[in-house]
C-alpha cells in the first residue's frame, strides 16, 4: 500500500501547535493494511484531539465498529480479505439511522473507482499522497453533517417521543368519549353496524334509545371533518338524544334541542349532518328525518326505495325551518333499512374511484327482500378499497324494521310522555 509521506511532513511540521487534549474531538477509526500509515495517520488526528483505535483489515473494522461506536471512520481500499468497500457497506449497515462519517484514502484516481468509494457508503475521499490541510479541512466539513444529523435525530426522537405521548393520550380520551357517548344506547346487538374512524377520534355518530312505548329511536350523525374536533360535538348532542327520547320528546323537538345546542358551541363551519328514526312499539310505523347525509335506503317486498336529504344539517342555523318536519312511512314484514356516511360513498380505490360509483349502487340494486345487505356490502368495499387509506370516517347501520327491535314499554311516570311519541 502507498505510505502517506506527505502526512508525516505534516505531522512534524505540527509539533509546535498548542496541544490538543486527546479524545475531545471522538474517537476515529483507522483501517488499512499498512501499519506505517495508521501511525502516521493515528499521530495527526491524536493532535487533533482524536482518540484513535485501529483495524488492519475489513473484517476487523466491521467487528471494532462495533464493539468502539466510532465517530468518524477512515478507510483505505485495497486490503487482504474484504476490501474498503464491502467494509463500508457492512459498517454502514451496523450504524443504521446513525450517521458516522467514512472518508475513503486510496490511491486510486479512475473515476470509476472513485465512484464506487461513494456507491459503497463513503461519504468522502482523499487520494493517497494527501495534504494534512485538506485532511484537516475534509474532517471539519464531515464534522458539521455528522453534527447536523445527530441534532436533527435527536429533535426527531424527541418529536417522536412526544408524538407517541400524544397518541397514547388521545387514545384513552378516545376511549373516555366514546364510552360516554355510546354507554346508553340499547339494542346494538339487533342492528347490523360497522364504524371505520380515519384517525383515533370517531366523527361519525350511532346512537339508539327506546321510546316509552317500546319503540326505537336511533341517530346516525357525521360531523364536519374527523378526528377530535369532529367528535367533540358529540357528548352534548348524546345527552340531548337519550333525556328527551327516554321522555318521549317527539322527533322534531329532539331535533330542535340538538340544532340549539349545536349552533351555540359550533364554529360557523362546523355541523352535522344527520339522519333520525323512529320506530313505534307495535312496529308498524317509521317517522324519519334526513339533514345532509346520504339517502337512506329502504328495501320492501315492492322494492327499493329511497329516503333522499331533505333538510339542512343540524347546527347551521339557530332554528330549524318547520317544513322540514320528519316524515311517515307504514311498515310491512320484511322490510330493511340502511344508513351510510359519506366516507363510505366517497371512498377511493388505487385509480381513485369513489365506491358510489364503483360497485355500491349494483349492490343497492341486487339486494333481495328482507335479506341482510351489509356482508355483502363490507366485502364489496373492502374489494374497492384494498390497501388503500381512507380520508374521511365510514360508517354502516342495517336495520330490521320490525317488532324485534321494540321493547316492553317503560312505565316510569316520569318518562310518560305528554303529547305521544311521535
Amino acid at each position: 500500500m502507498t505510505t502517506c509521506n506527505s502526512f508525516a511532513n505534516s505531522a512534524s511540521n505540527t509539533s509546535t501547535a498548542s496541544p490538543v487534549i486527546n479524545g475531545a474531538r471522538g474517537c476515529a477509526l483507522i483501517v488499512d493494511d499498512e501499519p506505517s500509515n495508521r501511525r502516521f495517520l493515528s499521530l495527526m488526528l491524536a493532535n487533533e484531539g482524536f482518540r484513535t483505535i485501529e483495524a488492519e483489515d475489513g473484517e476487523q473494522a466491521v467487528a471494532v465498529f462495533a464493539a468502539e461506536h466510532p465517530d468518524i471512520v477512515f478507510m483505505d481500499v485495497m486490503m487482504s480479505g474484504i476490501d474498503g468497500f464491502e467494509a463500508t457497506r457492512r459498517i454502514k449497515e451496523v450504524a443504521g439511522l446513525t450517521f458516522v462519517p467514512v472518508i475513503f484514502l486510496t490511491a486510486l484516481t479512475e473515476e470509476q473507482s472513485l465512484m464506487r468509494c461513494i456507491e459503497a457508503g463513503g461519504d468522502d475521499f482523499l487520494s493517497k499522497p494527501f495534504s494534512f490541510m485538506v485532511l484537516k479541512a475534509r474532517i471539519l466539513a464531515m464534522e458539521r453533517v455528522r453534527d447536523l444529523q445527530r441534532t436533527i435525530a435527536a429533535k426527531q426522537q424527541t418529536l417522536s417521543a412526544l408524538l407517541e405521548q400524544e397518541r397514547e393520550e388521545q387514545a384513552l380520551a378516545e376511549r373516555l368519549l366514546s364510552r360516554a357517548v355510546t354507554n346508553r344506547n340499547v339494542a346494538m346487538d339487533r342492528l347490523e353496524r360497522i364504524q371505520r374512524p380515519a384517525s383515533v377520534f370517531n366523527g361519525d355518530l350511532v346512537l339508539t334509545q327506546h321510546l316509552p312505548d317500546g319503540g326505537l329511536r336511533l341517530l346516525v350523525g357525521d360531523f364536519t371533518g374527523h378526528g377530535l374536533a369532529a367528535a367533540i360535538g358529540a357528548l352534548p348532542v348524546a345527552d340531548a338524544f337519550h333525556t328527551m327520547t327516554r321522555k318521549g320528546v317527539n322527533d322534531a323537538r329532539v331535533l330542535a334541542e340538538i340544532n340549539h345546542k349545536l349552533h351555540q358551541i359550533l364554529p360557523t363551519d362546523r355541523f352535522l349532518a344527520a339522519s333520525l328514526i323512529s320506530i313505534s312499539g307495535d312496529g308498524e310505523e317509521l317517522r324519519w328525518w334526513n339533514g345532509g347525509m346520504p339517502s337512506l335506503w329502504m328495501r320492501r317486498a315492492d322494492g327499493l326505495h329511497e329516503l333522499a336529504s331533505h333538510a339542512l344539517p343540524l347546527g347551521i342555523l339557530s332554528e330549524l325551518p318547520a317544513c322540514e318536519s320528519p316524515r311517515r312511512v307504514l311498515l310491512r314484514p320484511g322490510d330493511r333499512l340502511l344508513l351510510t356516511s359519506d366516507g363510505l360513498l366517497e371512498a377511493v380505490n388505487t385509480q381513485k374511484q369513489m365506491f358510489v360509483n364503483s360497485g355500491f349502487i349494483e349492490i343497492l340494486q341486487n339486494w333481495a327482500f328482507n335479506t341482510p345487505l351489509l356482508p355483502t356490502l363490507v366485502k364489496a368495499l373492502d374489494a374497492h378499497s384494498a390497501e388503500m387509506e381512507q380520508t374521511d370516517d365510514i360508517c354502516m347501520v342495517e336495520i330490521p324494521l320490525d317488532s324485534s327491535l321494540c321493547t316492553i314499554p317503560i312505565l316510569d311516570r316520569e318518562f310518560i310522555p305528554q303529547n305521544g311519541w311521535h
